[in-house]
């Protein structure tokens, strides 16, 4: 007996081991034949994420992606989401491995029933469906199903069960562009996955078999009430949730509704940033790798440069007269004007005061009646006042697109016509970057008026004339060489060789005379060309390009005179960088845009930390600044001393006014501006730096103080060791007694203070017209002087008083 039982148990052991040979051999024969894919992919698999740029404060700025997707950690997913989707898609989850035999056999007799394979769709389990999803297996066959099912099976033996769910939840596609539960939380609730309520979850958990329409809360919201509920009642049946809370959960409104993340700031900037990391990690990884850029855009310095832009430059246009606006229905982008849509509609935010376009529908002398997306609007007579016109009919017609201000407040009803103004879609261009003194980090950037009207970025492609505001390396240079704010140069005409060698150019300033004997201190501050000329001839011209170059100027320089005069091109940019390096007297920052990189792992890629290079020593550095805050206190900057801060800066204006500019700074912020037209034609009559860039400037800087505290707004600019302070005369440099009529603390390099006491025979000479005073004035050895030739060349040209306005200011 005992015998005939140990052998029965032998040939039992032979049957399960030649039977779990057969089965294997089956299984891998059958693998084989069915093409089955490897599930070593599943396991090393990271599904494709966004990539996000995030402002230094660290809300986002703008994704990357082909899908829109976050993936999440399994921690990272609410415990009640995963029941939702496990009491919704395989109640017996957590009990099979990987294929449910009961729920096969019930869909096999239902598809019998129903005559067709696959009526019942109920058999798959949750890891089936992710094995399906995954390996992209969608065709409706036997050999797919089996297929499905292998893969299943292998998948449970590889992974938890809390890792295949974390993968199903962030891999599952949930409607209008959400793939993943995070994407899903984010686009209908507004809020990451962990804060979603069980009445949310639901709702979530219910989408996924046919989230587009069925069960979309935005297209069936009906449908998805219903389908939440079912959810509800299967998670109370299985016992995740109590009555009770099932209750609850369903009496909570939909709650659902479209969240678009809205990027409505750093356009220019957020380009930028896509082109570096797309140069330096390849596309892939830049739409699909999962990259957390962090950069050092400030939103809300960056709004207010996008605001200053946008009001400096319409009101610039506006100045320069009405123009006919574009007409759709003339132009053939609409058969009436109500059936066309503005793109900058597809994103509108009402806010009270925006600038919007605007569609005409109608117009009569008095009133017109406008489309904004979905919402009316009215133009009154007076509203349009700028426009001289005493008709709406004569200036607007049915299908022009037009560019007006939302009343501020705005109508509490949303059903109520909007009361607008009448503005201007300017013609001309404009560019301002913010830039932090100390760092380099951009805070704010703007490369135009309209990111999708152009995407040429004028802060940083650009490369333009900047008439005067090339100045101040000039007079740096000769700092260095042992100049002094207070020495003088003779401010009168002169000749100098042109291209070919022959003496015909005579530099003239921005109004029709020239000034005599001036300081240096002066001349820059009121932008005298001809003393900046001749003070660049005296250092040399290469002196004053090394000077440049060290404070960051990149492009191509050349030691002519017109150098002195900003004739050469430059970057914005580079501009910005220099002024900041001399408000930082003398470090020249790298501007940075990035400051750290990290994968989808959190793991940082790179990480980047302020460059900074010595251009001139701090002394010197601290003189240019010095005088830059007289360029605003009474110079060309003078429109800006109202502002409750220690500020300095420069215009520049370009021949024919082509390019107005504005470089300015505190303490703690250097903020370039410049405007003109992207062809080199005139912005308009008399349009100086002065009047087209400083206003802009103006109101960015107001707006960037209203954020300091009074300690930090009142800050002033370091004085470095080496630097003294003398009382001079302001108009003569020497050294000041009580008849001085104008008297100014200077700032010398400690030794260099002037030892020649002023007098009234000095007042008495300063005061003649230039000629008067040559047999007064001792040149300085090489310095060019007047000449009889120069004399009439002058006097012919500053007859045509439009001519002598070219040179820059």
């Amino acid at each position: 007996m005992r015998d005939r039982l140990l052998s029965l148990l032998t040939r039992l052991v032979w049957a399960l081991v030649i039977a779990a040979v057969l089965g294997a051999l089956t299984g891998w024969i059958v693998a084989q034949s069915l093409h089955i894919p490897q599930v070593d992919q599943i396991t090393a698999f990271q599904p494709a994420s966004a990539t996000r740029v995030l402002a230094a404060d660290g809300s986002t700025l703008a994704t990357f992606a082909i899908e829109r997707r976050i993936v999440l950690k399994p921690e990272e997913i609410p415990n009640n989401l995963k029941l939702a989707i496990v009491a919704t898609e395989d109640a017996d989850f957590y009990h099979h491995g990987g294929v449910d035999p009961a729920a096969i056999l019930r869909a096999v007799l239902y598809s019998i029933k129903e005559g067709r394979l696959g009526a019942h769709g109920g058999a798959s389990t949750l890891t089936q469906q992710l094995a399906r999803n995954f390996f992209r297996m969608h065709e409706r066959t036997l050999r797919r199903k089996l297929k499905e099912m292998f893969l299943a099976i292998d998948i449970e033996k590889r992974l938890s069960k809390d890792q295949i769910l974390t993968l199903y939840a962030n891999l599952i596609y949930l409607g209008h562009g959400a793939y993943g539960v995070e994407a899903a939380s984010r686009l209908y609730f507004g809020k990451p996955a962990k804060e979603l309520t069980l009445a949310e979850a639901a709702l979530i958990a219910g989408m996924i078999q046919n989230p587009e329409r069925r069960w979309s809360p935005l297209r069936n919201p009906k449908g998805a009430i219903h389908r939440r509920n079912y959810v509800l009642d299967r998670m109370r049946q299985l016992g995740f949730i109590t009555p009770e809370q099932c209750e609850a959960a369903k009496k909570a409104p939909l709650g659902a509704s479209l969240h678009r993340p809205h990027y409505s700031t750093g356009s220019f900037f957020v380009e930028t940033i896509r082109q570096r990391i797309e140069k330096s990690y390849g596309t892939d990884t830049l739409y699909s790798g999962g990259l957390t850029v962090r950069t050092t855009l400030d939103p809300g310095l960056q709004r207010a440069a996008e605001r200053a832009v946008h009001e400096g430059l319409v009101g610039l246009d506006m100045s320069l007269g009405y123009r006919r606006p574009d007409n759709i229905v003339t132009e053939g982008l609409a058969e009436k004007p109500g059936d066309w849509e503005a793109p900058s509609w597809r994103d509108l935010v009402f806010e009270p005061g925006a600038m919007v376009h605007a569609v005409v529908l109608e117009a009569s002398r008095r009133k017109a009646r406008l489309r904004i997306a979905d919402r009316h609007a009215v133009l009154g007579l007076a509203g349009a006042r700028w426009t001289g016109t005493r008709s709406l009919r004569r200036i607007l017609k049915p299908g022009d697109l037009v560019l007006v201000r939302l009343p501020d407040p705005l109508p509490k009803d949303e059903a109520a016509d909007l009361k607008v103004t009448l503005l201007q879609e300017p013609a001309v261009e404009g560019a301002l970057i913010a830039m932090d003194n100390s760092t380099g980090a951009v805070r704010a950037l703007v490369g135009g008026f309209d990111y999708s009207r152009s995407e040429f970025n004028r802060a940083i492609q650009a490369k333009r004339q900047c008439g005067s505001a090339f100045k101040p390396f000039v007079y740096m240079t000769a700092f260095q060489q042992g100049f002094t704010p207070a020495d003088t140069l003779l401010d009168a005409p002169f000749l100098l060789p042109d291209a070919e060698g022959n003496l015909t150019y005579c530099p003239k300033n921005y109004y029709p005379k020239y000034f005599g004997i001036t300081t240096l201190r002066r001349a820059l501050e009121h932008s005298y060309n001809a003393t900046a000329v001749k003070l660049q001839q005296l250092v040399g011209g290469d002196a004053v390009v090394a000077t440049a170059r060290r404070f960051g100027i990149s492009t191509p320089l050349h030691p002519y005179a017109t150098l002195a005069l900003g004739a050469l091109e430059v970057r914005l940019v580079d501009l910005v960088q220099a002024y900041a390096g001399i408000a930082n007297l003398g470090e020249a920052p790298e501007p940075r845009f990035v400051t750290e990189v990290d994968d989808r792992d959190g793991r940082t890629l790179e990480r980047s930390y302020p460059t900074l290079h010595r251009a001139m020593p701090p002394a010197v550095s601290y003189l240019m600044v010095h005088v830059l805050e007289g360029v605003i206190k009474e110079g060309t900057g003078v429109r800006a001393a109202g502002l409750p801060a220690h500020l300095a800066g420069k215009t520049g204006t370009t021949d024919d006014y082509t390019d107005a500019w504005f470089l300015g700074f505190s303490p703690r912020l250097t903020v370039g501006v410049w405007v003109g037209r992207d062809l080199k034609k005139r912005i308009g009559k008399r349009m100086t730096g002065a009047r087209a860039a400083l206003p802009i400037w103006i109101r960015f800087m107001s707006d960037y103080l209203a954020t300091l505290d009074d300690s930090a707004r009142r800050e002033a600019f370091p004085v470095p060791a080496g630097v003294v302070f003398t009382p001079v005369d302001y108009f003569t440099g020497l050294r000041a007694i009580p008849s001085c009529p104008k008297v100014i603390l200077e700032a010398f390099l400690d030794g260099t203070e002037p030892s020649e006491s002023c007098s009234d025979e000095w007042h008495r000479i300063i005061k003649l017209p230039w000629p008067f005073q040559l047999p007064y004035y001792t040149p300085r050895p090489g310095e060019p002087m007047p000449t009889p030739e120069a004399i009439a060349v002058a006097d012919e040209r500053l007859t045509d008083t439009e001519d002598a306005a070219k040179p820059a200011r």
